[in-house]
């Protein structure tokens, strides 16, 4: 027996997959591939084999590939976002926003490669993170905290460029600056409270 002939038995004696089971498995193949890839130009083919399911599927539960791709970074970007709702405010929530950030590496990745091939040069839309987050920080100046005297979208913008960074080049920035022998856990902890005092810019003291 051929190969593909024991693939297609194989996909065959499965159990039947629901929708919202094919379709998460199509989001969850996105995500890992274009966090992979030199390339984020990835071939539908190429999204359905890893997912182990059937290429029409893209275009029925999707539309198409570039949809399905939006759909892999929401997920995750959706994940970052609940934390931030989640904060007590912005600079006690820090720790928390940071550690989401840091679990969503693909995101961070897949959003870097899209980014530098052009792929979603609509990038970011609907309701990112980033700007989840500079609305907690313009509520709690709304709310009566003073303001600083630096910009709120500044502060975000620094914020935000410190923790993708570390997501994506983590080890890289590590072994750089000589802190690659320290725990994971302290070296963290040490940058959230570096990037609390940066939020507190915001407000003045």
């Amino acid at each position: 027996m051929k190969p593909t002939d024991e693939k297609a038995d194989a996909r065959r004696r499965r159990p039947r997959r629901s929708r919202e089971q094919v379709s998460q498995a199509l989001i969850d193949a996105t995500a890992a591939l274009l966090a992979e890839r030199v390339s984020g130009r990835l071939t539908v083919r190429e999204i359905a084999a890893a997912a182990d399911v059937n290429p029409t599927y893209v275009h029925r539960y999707f539309g198409s590939k570039r949809n399905l791709m939006r759909a892999a970074i929401e997920r995750a970007d959706n994940r970052v976002i609940a934390r931030i709702e989640e904060m007590p405010d912005v600079v006690k929530g820090g720790p928390a926003v940071f550690h989401a950030a840091l679990q969503e590496r693909q995101l961070v990745a897949a959003l870097a490669r899209a980014s530098l091939d052009g792929v979603l040069d609509d990038l970011p839309y609907g309701r990112p993170a980033v700007g989840a987050l500079l609305e907690r920080f313009l509520s709690e100046l709304e709310g009566g905290q003073p303001r600083g005297r630096h910009d709120p979208r500044v502060i975000v913008a620094c914020l935000t460029s410190a923790t993708m960074g570390y997501a994506l080049f983590g080890p890289f920035i590590r072994r750089g600056v000589g802190l690659d022998e320290e725990p994971d856990a302290s070296v963290e902890a040490a940058m959230v409270a570096v990037l609390q005092e940066v939020a507190r810019l915001t407000f003045s003291e």
